[in-house]
């Protein structure tokens, strides 16, 4: 199979349109759509679904999509290994870490991993769980630590468990439900919230705890992913939202507190999410062993 044709797969894939991806790759779409029906007649079945408005991806596509992403991955990995090899450089390590790891476990293996190997590249790309797995599953991280997937959500991901998040709505220290002596769930549906996208983990967890005790889940007022954005909002106001403690811990927020009731939160477990079946680099394997003797130095739950 033709490693370009791959290429024109996954842009055709993520684009959703032969004429978009086209445009993207700078072929003429009869050209690309030439090279699809090739691939697809090599393969003896239907990747993609022809409609008025686009291209779908059947069953098979869907299946193809997994190991076109892991395929396209290991070949940027050896690309950038024999372009380290021939630069004599000394390579890099790149990371993408959930908020609550900014502050903590992170800053101090790195300081150790830094002081053992100077001389390689690290890259810390911040961003939320999701956007952080997407880009670990494209190759352009070679180990996340954020939330771990939980049960068959992620089969191409492995997770490795160093520490407990304890995810818990959060209020404005001025709030009136801090006042609650007990917690009627329905009240959390009186208050405008702030949250990410629905479709983040995160947001369906929510979901998830409403619906145990038989209310829907509550509707974003302000959705954003900025965290800051969301404290600034919050603070003095009545608006609520979910976050790890920790995380706000590390900010030093002092303003913006979790509700004083357990049963409003939900603990999960985080660590280091890395590629099904993918072979790290020296320097990658070191810095992972790092990452976790620190957590277990720091006492962190697991």
């Amino acid at each position: 199979m033709d490693i370009r044709n791959v290429d024109y797969f996954l842009t055709i894939a993520k684009a959703g349109s032969m004429r978009a991806a086209a445009k993207t790759l700078g072929l003429t779409q009869p050209a690309l759509t030439k090279a699809m029906r090739r691939m697809e007649d090599e393969a003896g079945v239907r990747f993609f679904e022809r409609g008025a408005h686009g291209v779908a991806l059947t069953e098979y596509g869907r299946s193809f999509l997994r190991h076109a992403r892991a395929l396209k991955a290991s070949i940027t990995d050896a690309t950038n290994d024999i372009e380290a090899l021939r630069r004599g450089t000394a390579g890099r390590v790149r990371i993408g870490a959930g908020p609550s790891w900014h502050a903590r476990i992170l800053p101090e293996a790195i300081a150790i991993f830094r002081n053992e190997r100077p001389a390689v590249l690290i890259e810390i790309h911040a961003g939320l769980d999701h956007t952080l797995k997407q880009d670990l599953r494209s190759g352009m991280l070679d180990f996340v630590v954020a939330a771990l997937p939980e049960g068959s959500e992620d089969p191409d991901l492995d997770g490795l468990a160093l520490v407990v998040d304890d995810y818990r709505v959060i209020a404005d220290r001025s709030h009136p439900l801090h006042r609650a002596a007990q917690l009627d769930f329905a009240d959390l549906l009186g208050f405008p919230w702030v949250l990410p996208s629905r479709s983040t983990f995160l947001v369906r967890r929510l979901e998830v705890m409403m619906r145990t005790h038989g209310l829907p889940p509550p509707l974003a007022a302000v959705e954003t992913d900025i965290v800051p954005l969301k404290l600034a909002l919050m603070r003095g106001s009545d608006y609520l939202s979910f976050h790890a403690v920790d995380h706000l811990a590390s900010l030093g927020e002092e303003g913006i507190l979790p509700l004083g009731h357990a049963e409003a939160g939900w603990p999960r477990q985080a660590g280091i999410i890395t590629r099904h079946g993918v072979e790290h680099d020296a320097a990658t394997r070191h810095l992972i062993d790092i990452i976790v003797a620190t957590s277990k130095s720091a006492g962190c739950r697991s």
